[in-house]
């Protein structure tokens, strides 16, 4: 409207040019909406024209539009000689030269006190605007704002029409289509699938695990699912194809134009995908959620109506629900028996009794002795072959591995007195999968308890860390409840999650295991003991026990020794055992009474430890360890190790020593004279070069030995 209206005015009028400015909302400017000019230099010069409403902004706030939006009255016709704002202007845009006299009307849209916009006229002839073209101009402006009036109140209109059809055609809270708009598209699809001669499905949809996020969390938190599946739905779908929300947790999908129900199921299978995938809560908590669906075909027979389709994928939906525990795929189609999955070969053997609970010992690292067992799932074929976890665990569903716990549960309770009367006196740990904690699992567990001969303080019930579970607030509350039986509670594998490490002062645990990852590895990447001494540290703040698993080799017992790691698991001590061979083996416990470091990888670890005591004792108070002292390497424990070890003296390694201990004594002296210098870079320099040196040292003498270890 704007432009057009600039484009007669130059047209009819003999003017050289014409724009409409218009108020950015918010700040003092106008901005240039449209313009015209009989040259195309003087119609760029006039867009880039920024007009003030402030008249202190010389020369912008000046101009003839600025006055005639503030002074609300047309102005002009003005030259530049009567305007020195104009002339200014002139000056910074050689194209506005040509400009000899100006006018300007203010645009009033109905009822309105402030001016819309401001109509601004340029020629280049100072008798340009006679009083009849004056005249002319100013009606044009009162019709410019009759004309915007009747816009914006057929705006208005269309903007509460859409807003009455969003109302009456969508849900409130997820914006889909409401049970209206399904009823109509069905209709339209319903035709369309039978004049194409293709295949329509309607999906009652219902979702699995809302009422728990509701009970846990509240109804805020339910909404904010269902808004996020709102948005995630029509993505999984293609676009041709309709979502639905009827209420509650019940949608209805329309998939339509399919040749064959192969077509189907790939969407299907893109949909359970999509609702699976993790969803993050305003206040944190990640949950998960499922779904079942029941699935109707369209066409199946005659005088099918909309409404029939819709009860009878209903009744889909039910069986699908009704079968959860076993059914193949959350979907079921009306008509057709429920495809129950196949059992696979882990699960036979589980069925047919095929489980073995072999044991794996924890050695108590300071008092040198074997403490406890963690009791380890086994599953031995026909043929004798023995299935570890890694092998059978992803052939299992979701019930069986409580049935699993149970079995292995059950059966450390008849073992341990077993060992008990032999006179080992030993704790279990059993691992308990997330999933399958719940108030049965609970009620479970206390009556196993209740009918055996262990007293529940020697069971550790192991909960994995890097699952969801942990990040629900229910989680916390079961736990609890499981601290009620008397039991002890571990978190496995530490370190593997760091969400929920950040929850470990929330959860009410008594000891924490490494994740192994970080252990198995420690001969090719030493420097993640950091991270063991950084739990080491964790757990004894926390005042909880920790156990160090994947302790696999002499080097890596020696290395987590050293480091002080109070609890050890691993080949380094035990493979797993069936309960004959650990008894053989508790016999015969081999001796762990040894000096350390006994090598390489456990003098790096000291190292690591000696230079963390030395910075700390350093910083708390220089003045505590004298100069002469620090300065002289054979007077560190680490002097002595390497010449156990068999470390030259002079050697390479020696010298790295005795420039570490010169570094640290000059750092030591520098924090005496300038308490404020907290520059520590040559030091870490001199302990880097030495750190390198003995694992470079380490590694080159497992290549020697024939072992040979890479340092990625």
């Amino acid at each position: 409207m704007y432009q057009r209206l600039v484009e007669v005015v130059v047209e009819q009028t003999e003017a050289i040019g014409a724009y409409i400015a218009v108020p950015e909302a918010g700040s003092e400017w106008l901005r240039v909406a449209a313009a015209s000019a009989d040259t195309p230099d003087l119609r760029q010069a006039m867009e880039q024209l920024t007009p003030s409403k402030d008249p202190a902004h010389f020369p912008y706030g000046n101009m003839v539009p600025s006055l005639a939006f503030r002074e609300k009255t047309p102005q002009g016709p003005v030259s530049p000689g009567q305007s020195p704002a104009m002339t200014a202007v002139q000056r910074q845009q050689a194209p506005l030269s040509r400009i000899r006299s100006v006018m300007a009307y203010p645009v009033f849209l109905c009822e309105e006190r402030e001016p819309t916009a401001v109509l601004v006229i340029e020629s280049d002839s100072s008798r340009h605007f006679t009083q009849s073209l004056q005249r002319l101009l100013g009606q044009l402006a009162v019709t410019l704002g009759l004309a915007l009036t009747q816009w914006r109140h057929h705006r208005e209109l269309i903007e509460k029409d859409a807003e009455i059809q969003q109302m009456a055609f969508y849900d409130d809270l997820t914006a889909l289509p409401n049970r209206r708009f399904l009823e109509i598209q069905m209709e339209q699809d319903m035709a369309r699938a039978e004049r194409h001669n293709r295949l329509l499905a309607v999906c009652m949809l219902d979702l699995d695990g809302f009422k728990p996020v509701n009970d846990t969390y509240g109804h805020e938190a339910g909404d904010e699912v269902l808004v996020a599946l709102g948005k995630r739905l029509p993505e999984a779908l293609r676009k041709s194809d309709f979502v639905a929300r009827l209420g509650g947790d019940e949608f209805v999908l329309l998939v339509e134009d399919l040749a064959d129900l192969g077509d189907l199921t790939q969407t299907l299978k893109k949909v359970e995908d999509t609702i699976a995938a993790p969803i993050r809560l305003s206040n944190g908590e990640t949950i998960r959620i499922g779904a079942s669906m029941g699935i109707f075909l369209y066409p199946f027979g005659d005088g099918e109506t909309a409404d029939q389709l819709l009860r009878w994928s209903d009744q889909a939906l039910y069986e699908s629900k009704a079968h959860k525990a076993d059914r193949e795929h959350p979907w079921v189609l009306f008509g057709e028996e429920v495809r129950k999955a196949q059992r696979t070969p882990a699960q036979h053997l589980l069925d047919a009794g095929a489980l073995e609970v072999w044991y794996q010992p924890i050695l108590d690292n300071r008092a040198r002795k074997v403490v406890g067992v963690e009791a380890l799932a086994r599953l031995r074929d026909a043929e004798g072959k023995i299935w570890p976890p890694a092998e059978f665990l992803p052939q299992l569903r979701d019930a069986d591995f409580f049935d699993l716990s149970k079995k292995v549960f059950a059966q450390a309770l008849a073992d341990l007195p077993i060992l008990d009367a032999q006179g080992w006196s030993l704790w279990v740990s059993v691992n308990v999968d997330p999933r399958s904690v719940s108030e049965s699992c609970i009620t479970c567990l206390r009556e196993m308890i209740t009918l055996g001969a262990v007293d529940p303080s020697r069971i550790t019930l192991e909960i994995l860390e890097g699952s969801d579970f942990l990040e629900q607030q229910a989680a916390l509350e079961h736990l609890l409840e499981m601290k009620t039986l008397g039991v002890r509670l571990a978190l496995d594998d530490v370190g593997s999650a760091y969400a929920s490490l950040l929850r470990l002062k929330d959860l009410p645990i008594d000891e924490i295991k490494l994740d192994q990852a970080f252990v198995r590895t420690l001969e090719k990447r030493p420097q993640d003991l950091h991270f063991v001494g950084a739990t080491q540290d964790l757990a004894s703040g926390m005042g909880v026990n920790l156990v160090v698993e994947g302790v696999e080799t002499d080097d890596i017992f020696d290395a987590v020794t050293v480091m002080g790691a109070p609890l050890l698991q691993g080949y380094a001590i035990a493979k797993p055992l069936p309960l004959a061979e650990l008894q053989e083996f508790l016999q015969h416990t081999p001796s762990h009474h040894r000096r350390h470091p006994t090598g390489l990888l456990g003098l790096y670890a000291a190292q690591l430890a000696n230079h963390s005591a030395l910075k700390k004792a350093i910083r708390q108070n220089p003045r505590l360890v004298d100069y002469m002292t620090l300065v002289d390497a054979t007077t560190c424990p680490i002097h002595d190790d390497m010449r156990r070890l068999g470390v030259d003296d002079g050697g390479p390694l020696d010298r790295l020593h005795q420039e570490y201990h010169r570094a640290i004594a000059v750092m030591d002296a520098l924090l005496i004279s300038s308490p404020a210098n907290d520059d520590w870079s040559a030091a870490e320099r001199a302990e880097k070069a030495l750190e390198q040196a003995i694992i470079e040292a380490f590694w080159k003498s497992k290549a020697e030995d024939g072992n040979p270890l890479s340092s990625g």
